[in-house]
C-alpha cells in the first residue's frame, strides 16, 4: 500500500511590530531563525512578521514553552533583536512578546482595520527613542532599639518610634521619585513611571526608589541633564538605559491583537 503523503506543518505569522509602509527592514534572525523577517504592507503601515510553526506558538503549546527557560530567553532575544533592528529604519510600534496571527488574512485585517491609528502612534514617535531612569538608594540602618528594650513599655515605644522613621523615609523616598521625575521631564517629550523592581530583578543591593520610561528627541540633551542631577544629589544613585524601542508609550488598544 503506497504510504502516505507528509502533512505539511501549520504555520502562523509571527508580529514583531508594526512601521510605516515602504521603511527599510534591516536584515534580523527572527524566532525561528529558518523563515525569513518581512514587512507586510497594509495601506500606510506594514507588519513585521514570519512563519512560524503553530505546533511551536500556538496558544495551547505556549504554556509548555513559556515554562520552559532556555526556550523563553532565546525567542525573548531574537523578538528584541528584530524590533531594534527595525528601529534602525525609522519608527516602529512594537508588539508584545508572543502576538500570533493564524494567518495571513487574519494578521492584514488587524493592520487594516487599525491602520489609522498605527499610523498616528508612528507619527507620534517618529524621531524618538525610549531612554530608561532607574533611581537607588541603599536601605536606612535599623536602630534595634525595640530589640534592645527591656520592659514592655520601652518595647512599645521603641517600636512607634521605628515605624515612624519608616514612615518619614518612604515620605522622604516620595520627594526624591516626584523630584526626579519632574527634572527629567523638562528633556523628554512624554514619559511614563513605571513599577519599582525588587533587588532580584534589579540585581542591585541597594533599593530602587524610582523607575521611569522616557520619550526623547534629543539623547544628549538628556543625558547631560542626567548628569547634572547625578552632580547635585548624592542621597541616590541613578542608572541610565537604552536607547530602547518604545515599548512603553504603544498605545493599550494597539497593544492586544
Amino acid at each position: 500500500m503506497a504510504a502516505l503523503p507528509l502533512r505539511e506543518e501549520e504555520t502562523g505569522w509571527y508580529l514583531y511590530g508594526v512601521v510605516a509602509s515602504g521603511a527599510d527592514l534591516p536584515a534580523a534572525a527572527g524566532v525561528d531563525p529558518r523563515e525569513e523577517v518581512v514587512a507586510l504592507a497594509e495601506g500606510p503601515v506594514a507588519g513585521v512578521a514570519s512563519r512560524v510553526s503553530l505546533s511551536e506558538f500556538d496558544e495551547a503549546a505556549l504554556a509548555e514553552r513559556l515554562a520552559d527557560a532556555e526556550w523563553l530567553e532565546q525567542k525573548i532575544r531574537a523578538h528584541e533583536q528584530v524590533v531594534e533592528a527595525a528601529l534602525e529604519g525609522g519608527a516602529v510600534m512594537p508588539c508584545r512578546f508572543c502576538t500570533v496571527y493564524r494567518d495571513e488574512r487574519e494578521l492584514r485585517r488587524f493592520l487594516s482595520e487599525r491602520g489609522d491609528a498605527l499610523a498616528d502612534a508612528l507619527a507620534r514617535v517618529e524621531g524618538l527613542v525610549e531612554l530608561g531612569v532607574k533611581a537607588f538608594a541603599a536601605p536606612a540602618p535599623s536602630s534595634g532599639e525595640a530589640s534592645r528594650a527591656e520592659s514592655g513599655r520601652a518595647y512599645l515605644e521603641a517600636r512607634r518610634r521605628e515605624q515612624q522613621e519608616r514612615q518619614e523615609l518612604a515620605r522622604s523616598r516620595g520627594e526624591i521619585a516626584a523630584q526626579l521625575h519632574e527634572r527629567l521631564l523638562g528633556f523628554a517629550e512624554d514619559s511614563v513611571v513605571l513599577a519599582l523592581q525588587s533587588r532580584d530583578v534589579s540585581g542591585r543591593e541597594a533599593e530602587m526608589v524610582f523607575n521611569g520610561a522616557y520619550l526623547v528627541a534629543d539623547r544628549g540633551r538628556f543625558e547631560d541633564g542626567l548628569a547634572a542631577i547625578a552632580r547635585e544629589r548624592d542621597d541616590v544613585g541613578l542608572e541610565l538605559t537604552g536607547p530602547w524601542p518604545p515599548y512603553n508609550f504603544v498605545p493599550e488598544e494597539l497593544s492586544r491583537p
